[in-house]
């Protein structure tokens, strides 16, 4: 049965320790561990607040707040990891280098204004976690069902992104954040049930689509500051952002018809 208190507890651990290696070395693979912690840590607490009556969103505020600033100074780093890799594709272009380049300079830059933050507030972080693990104590054993639990997951995805309009860019940026919060609140059962992990698939799928789209427009993005106007490497992302936003357009389609209609906010 998923225990979301025994989630909370092990991804408390986990943060911990992906700060800990983050400060060690802000390379690629900390830094995504760091912020995919961060993520699954938010969307623990939203399952907690829907599904017991400890308060947990008042309890939890400060540390709501350190996560989303820590979550945030990942993202920049991750962001531009991403976006390194997604060059290579272009790299037979003769103007990529000058963009390389950025990207490098971006990325030491936000990495070291990540770990500076990370030390600056490693012990309040710490203390926050420990503190609301004392409050969830008195419900270690709490549980749900795997029925409930897809309910929750359901009820909290159709009430975050029924009023999104996914033609605008940052509204269909906000459905794609809200599937990754809903695939990880699906997730705390899905190891053990097979329903549930459907449910946590079906919203990975529409997040890796949404996702290849946003990043590709965040690459065009620091194309159009870095090179010429007319720059080939440009010219292309434009050309594959467009297509990808088909795409993109198609899944939050499917999103608000499947999970959006007044059966299925039930």
């Amino acid at each position: 049965m998923p225990q979301p208190v025994t989630a909370f507890l092990r991804q408390s651990l986990a943060l911990k320790a992906a700060i800990v290696e983050c400060l060690h070395s802000p390379s690629m693979k900390p830094v995504h561990r760091l912020r995919s912690s961060t993520r699954r840590l938010e969307a623990t607490l939203e399952l907690l607040d829907l599904s017991t009556n400890v308060k947990v969103r008042r309890k939890s505020k400060p540390l709501r707040k350190a996560l989303r600033e820590i979550r945030r100074g990942a993202g920049a780093v991750r962001d531009l990891d991403v976006h390194r890799d997604l060059l290579k594709a272009y790299k037979k272009n003769n103007d990529t280098d000058k963009l390389e380049d950025d990207l490098v300079s971006a990325r030491e830059k936000a990495a070291r204004q990540l770990t500076s933050k990370l030390r600056k507030d490693q012990k309040r972080l710490n203390a926050e976690l420990n503190e609301l693990e004392t409050v969830l104590k008195p419900i270690l054993d709490f549980d749900l069902s795997g029925t409930e639990l897809i309910r929750l997951t359901r009820k909290w995805f159709a009430s975050t992104i029924g009023h999104l309009d996914p033609q605008q860019d940052d509204q269909l940026h906000s459905m794609r954040k809200a599937g990754k919060t809903a695939r990880y609140i699906a997730e705390t059962g899905a190891h053990d049930l097979k329903a549930v992990a459907g449910l946590a698939t079906r919203f990975e799928r529409a997040q890796n689509t949404l996702g290849t789209w946003h990043d590709c427009l965040l690459l065009l993005d620091e194309a159009k500051k870095s090179l010429p106007e007319h720059s080939p490497t440009t010219e292309q992302l434009q050309e594959k952002a467009l297509h990808l936003r088909q795409q993109a357009n198609v899944t939050a389609k499917h999103l608000l018809a499947t999970f959006c209609t007044r059966k299925n906010q039930n």
